[in-house]
């Protein structure tokens, strides 16, 4: 009977948290909640914005899996405030505000200033800044968010992306009588036109690397408890013979490849290739070409997830057990830095990561491919000129002899 009762009292109760299982999101403003509730098994999602509380429930058991959501259901509350701009935020924080000004570039027909200006926001300044009332933000504090960037080794170039975003935002607040004036901005101290070459891997150290993913899958080598497997092979092999960027990973899908035949071409092995049709992830998403070899390592791992059960038009290419891409593209670049290192390809200046997987296929392309850097760039979804300042300037004389020695001499 008592527990009736209790049940009875319980079940109008909804989503109120039990005290012990409130907690913050790490990165994220305090304000930023998960907990558990009495009447539900999953997890629970609570932010306070714009002058009101917003709560969800994120449809999880596991607190891990939580935290993710916590920060999805953030970020989509700041675009819902957005929705419509005919009245002022309730809010000064500079995570309402900043998503305003944000969102306000869609307006602008500027995609590109849109989706970086987003990203810098969400990356560094959202989690710094949150809940801060803009009228509270001082030179003081910009100057510990310079230093914060500085202590990740950013580059002055990139420091100076962020405070222009920063600088916009605040503008913005000025112009809509938020604040009284702009703070005064630190200079940024350092070159910020430095053109830094691209590292990458030479064709023995290729080799090298698929060589040791083998030992390490044969031997049963783990990273965090995730197993290596050949699955890092052909991703390595795939990766050199496609121009990808690693962001690409988080969205390529097998409906996304398409298996083609060069009839000009006489050699059996290099007449079938692949074309890529996946979303763009920074530039355009105009079609990929690959190089032959990519549709060989695409053979081996369609085979390899075939067994798993993972080969369906939506699924994706590469670790595609991991619905959240963003810790898919974690947890490969772990394993990835596990292998670079037992592989000891190291040297002074260089820092090898995924990445590097698609520089050596631009490279490959400049040093034996002859080709034109104007298709490679569109081909590799890039601009001309960033293959001529980033990768040929890992070019040297003695690379290109052939070529320069490719006419007769005069007797």
């Amino acid at each position: 009977m008592n527990d009736e009762v209790n049940a009875k009292k319980l079940k109008p109760k909804s989503a109120n948290p039990i005290e012990s299982t409130i907690e913050s999101v790490p990165g994220y403003p305090s304000k930023l909640k998960i907990f558990k509730v009495n009447c539900s098994r999953y997890y629970w999602g609570r932010v306070f914005i714009n002058g009101s509380y917003q709560v969800k429930s994120l449809k999880t058991e596991s607190r891990k899996e939580a935290l993710e959501k916590a920060i999805k259901f953030y970020e989509d509350a700041l675009v819902n405030i957005r929705l419509d701009l005919t009245k002022a935020p309730k809010s000064h924080s500079f995570a309402v505000i900043g998503r305003v000004v944000i969102e306000s570039l869609k307006d602008r027909n500027k995609p590109r200033l849109y989706a970086d200006d987003n990203s810098r926001f969400k990356k560094e300044l959202l989690p710094f800044f949150g809940e801060m009332d803009v009228a509270l933000i001082k030179n003081a504090n910009i100057r510990q968010f310079i230093t914060k960037l500085r202590d990740r080794n950013l580059n002055p170039s990139t420091i100076n992306h962020y405070i222009i975003v920063l600088r916009r935002i605040l503008n913005y607040c000025v112009d809509n009588g938020l604040i009284d004036y702009l703070p005064k901005f630190p200079k940024i101290e350092g070159k910020t036109t430095l053109v830094t070459k691209r590292d990458y891997f030479d064709r023995g150290e290729i080799e090298k690397l698929i060589r040791v993913v083998e030992e390490m899958s044969a031997a049963g080598e783990m990273v965090r408890w995730v197993p290596i497997t050949l699955e890092l092979k052909y991703l390595v092999q795939f990766m050199v013979a496609s121009f990808i960027r690693p962001s690409d990973l988080r969205v390529l899908k097998h409906k996304h490849i398409r298996v083609m035949i060069n009839e000009n071409q006489t050699n059996p092995d290099l007449k079938n290739y692949l074309l890529l049709s996946h979303p763009a992830t920074k530039t355009t998403d105009q079609q990929v070409v690959t190089m032959p070899d990519a549709y060989y390592a695409y053979c081996d791992l369609y085979k390899f997830q075939e067994v798993r059960g993972m080969v369906n038009p939506d699924d994706y290419l590469f670790l595609p057990e991991y619905k959240n891409r963003n810790t898919m593209i974690g947890t490969l670049g772990r394993c990835f830095r596990a292998v670079v290192r037992k592989a000891n390809i190291t040297a002074e200046g260089e820092s090898h990561t995924l990445y590097s997987l698609r520089h050596s296929a631009i490279m490959f392309r400049l040093m034996m491919g002859n080709v034109n850097t104007l298709k490679l760039a569109r081909n590799a979804r890039t601009s001309q000129l960033m293959i001529e300042r980033f990768y040929a300037s890992r070019l040297t004389n003695l690379m290109g002899v052939d070529e320069l020695h490719g006419i007769n001499s005069v007797k």
